[in-house]
C-alpha cells in the first residue's frame, strides 16, 4: 500500500450483505483521484456474504478487509484505524451511501482550516415511510457550523487527533461516538457540522417496530456514559426521561391494582397523563420548529415510543454491566 493517502475511509460491518455493495459502489464514483484514498472494511463477524460482496471490489478500488470478529462497532472502528495510512480518518457506515463530491467536499473544508472533527448528519432515502419523514427527515439536524456530537457514521478526524484522543471507547457499544465528540471538546476541539458531507443512511428505521429496536439498541449505554463524568451531565435529557417513564409506567401498573382491588382510577389516569405529557410537548416544540401544525400527532407517538425504548433499555440489566462480565 503506497504512502500519502488524504483519506483512510474505514467503514464497520457486520451482516451487512444487502447494503455494502451499495456504500462501496458510491465510494468507485467519488470525485476525487483514487490515488488520494484508501477504504478499510472491518468486519465483526458477519455470519452473511459481506465479506464475499465486499472482496468483489478489492480489483476497483484501494480496499483492505479485516475481518475482527467479536468487538463492538467501537473496536472496529480502532482497528481499521489502527493500519490506516490517511492523513485523515473518514468514518463511514456500511449501511450509508456517499455522494460522488463527500471527500472533495472534505478535501475542500481541509484546505481552509479543519476544525479538529466535521461530518455531517444523515439524510433519510427517498420514498420513506412517515416514521423515517418526520423523526429523522424534520427533526434530525441539518445546520451548518459549531454541534455538540456527529453520528460515527459520516465523522472526519485527523489520524494524529484521533490518536491523541486513544480512539472511540471500546467497552461501550452504543453513543461511541456521543462519548468520543465529548472528549474531543473537552481537550478543546471544535465538532462543526458540514450539510454538504450528508449520507444517505439506508439503515434509517422505516416502520414503528424498527424505529423501537433502533432506539432501544441505541440507549444501550447511555447511562453508562452519563455515570462516567456526572458534573458534565453527558446525555441528561435522554437518562432523565427514559427515569420519568420508567416511574409512570411503574405508577400506571399500580393505578391498574388499585382500580381492580377499589374501582378508584385516579392514579392510573394520572400516571397515563404523566406518562403523555412530555411527548406530547415536545411533539408540539417539533412542530413548532418546523412551523407546521401536522406532524403533532406522529411525532407525539414518535416521542412515546422513544421513551418506552429508552426506558426499556435502561431496565436492562446487561447494560449495566461491563463487557468483561458478560
Amino acid at each position: 500500500m503506497q504512502a500519502g493517502h488524504l483519506f483512510s475511509v474505514i467503514i464497520p460491518m457486520r451482516n451487512e450483505e444487502e447494503n455494502i455493495a451499495r456504500c462501496l459502489t458510491s465510494l468507485q464514483h467519488l470525485q476525487i483521484a483514487a490515488e488520494e484514498f484508501e477504504v478499510i472494511v472491518v468486519d465483526n463477524g458477519s455470519g452473511d456474504h459481506s465479506v464475499e460482496v465486499a472482496r468483489q471490489f478489492q480489483q476497483s478500488i484501494n480496499l483492505k478487509i479485516l475481518e475482527r470478529p467479536g468487538i463492538y462497532i467501537s473496536g472496529a472502528r480502532n482497528a481499521g484505524a489502527g493500519v490506516a495510512r490517511g492523513s485523515y480518518l473518514a468514518f463511514l457506515d456500511a449501511d450509508c451511501e456517499a455522494k460522488p463530491d463527500w471527500l472533495s467536499q472534505a478535501a475542500s473544508m481541509i484546505s481552509r482550516g479543519s476544525p479538529g472533527i466535521f461530518g455531517s448528519f444523515y439524510l433519510i432515502p427517498d420514498g420513506s415511510s412517515w416514521v423515517a419523514r418526520n423523526w429523522y427527515g424534520d427533526r434530525e439536524r441539518k445546520e451548518s457550523g459549531e454541534v455538540s456530537d456527529l453520528p460515527g457514521g459520516d465523522l472526519f478526524v485527523s489520524r494524529e487527533l484521533f490518536c491523541r484522543l486513544q480512539g472511540f471507547d471500546e467497552s461501550i457499544q452504543t453513543n461511541e461516538d456521543f462519548e468520543f465528540c465529548q472528549r474531543a471538546r473537552a481537550d478543546g476541539m471544535s465538532i462543526c457540522s458540514l450539510p454538504e458531507l450528508s449520507v444517505i443512511h439506508w439503515g434509517t428505521p422505516q416502520s414503528v417496530a424498527g424505529f423501537f429496536r433502533r432506539h432501544r439498541w441505541h440507549g444501550m449505554h447511555v447511562l453508562r456514559v452519563f455515570l462516567r463524568n456526572l458534573p458534565a451531565l453527558y446525555n441528561f435529557k435522554a437518562v432523565a426521561l427514559a427515569f420519568y417513564t420508567v416511574a409512570c409506567v411503574a405508577a400506571m401498573l399500580a393505578g391498574g391494582i388499585v382500580a381492580a382491588r377499589s374501582g378508584r382510577f385516579e392514579l392510573m389516569i394520572g400516571a397515563t397523563a404523566a406518562l403523555l405529557a412530555p411527548p406530547l410537548l415536545l411533539g408540539l416544540r417539533a412542530a413548532v420548529a418546523s412551523r407546521r401544525l401536522r406532524p403533532v400527532a406522529p411525532m407525539t407517538l414518535l416521542f412515546l415510543i422513544y421513551a418506552v425504548a429508552r426506558a426499556w433499555s435502561l431496565l436492562d440489566w446487561r447494560n449495566w454491566m461491563s463487557r468483561a462480565a458478560l
